[in-house]
C-alpha cells in the first residue's frame, strides 16, 4: 500500500491523462446504460484469488463501466443533480480524493470538516433564517 514502484507512477500517470481529459472535454460522451448480464459478460469475473490488477481494472473502467453511465455534467442530463457538474468541483473532487480525508471525526478529518461547516453558515446566511440556524451536506439533496 506504501510502496511506489514505476507501474505505480505509470498508472497515476494514465489516470491523470484520463481526468484532463474528462475534465476539458466539451461535449463529453454520454454511455448507455446496460444490463446487469450484459455487463457481466462483458467484464467477466472482476473479483478473484490473484486480483485483476490496476491496469486491467483501469481498462474495464475506461472500456466497459464508464461506457454504461451517463454523466451527470453531460448537456443532454436533465433528470436529477446528484453531484455539481462544474468543472472546478470535478477538479476539487479529484484533490480531495487523493487527500483521503475522512470526513465522519474531527480528529481525522478538522480541515475538510471546517470547510464544510463555513460552506454551511454561508448558505444559511443566504436564506433569512435565525441565528444558531444550520444544516448538513447530503448526496442528492436538492
Amino acid at each position: 500500500m506504501h510502496d511506489l514502484d514505476i507501474n505505480t507512477v505509470e498508472m497515476v500517470l494514465d489516470v491523470m491523462k484520463f481526468a484532463i481529459n474528462r475534465i476539458t472535454s466539451v461535449n463529453p460522451e454520454i454511455g448507455v446504460p446496460k444490463r446487469y448480464e450484459e455487463l457481466k459478460s462483458l467484464a467477466g469475473e472482476t473479483i478473484t484469488k490473484e486480483g485483476i490488477g490496476g491496469e486491467e481494472a483501469f481498462r474495464l473502467f475506461k472500456d466497459v463501466f464508464v461506457k454504461a453511465t451517463i454523466p451527470i455534467d453531460h448537456p443532454r442530463h436533465l433528470a436529477f443533480v446528484p453531484a455539481a457538474p462544474f468543472r472546478a468541483s470535478l477538479m476539487f473532487d479529484l484533490v480531495t480524493a487523493v487527500s483521503s480525508i475522512h470526513g465522519a471525526y474531527w480528529m481525522e478529518g478538522a480541515g475538510g470538516i471546517f470547510c464544510e461547516m463555513e460552506a454551511m453558515k454561508w448558505l444559511v446566511s443566504l436564506t433569512g433564517m435565525p441565528e444558531g440556524a444550520f444544516g448538513v451536506f447530503t448526496s442528492g439533496g436538492t
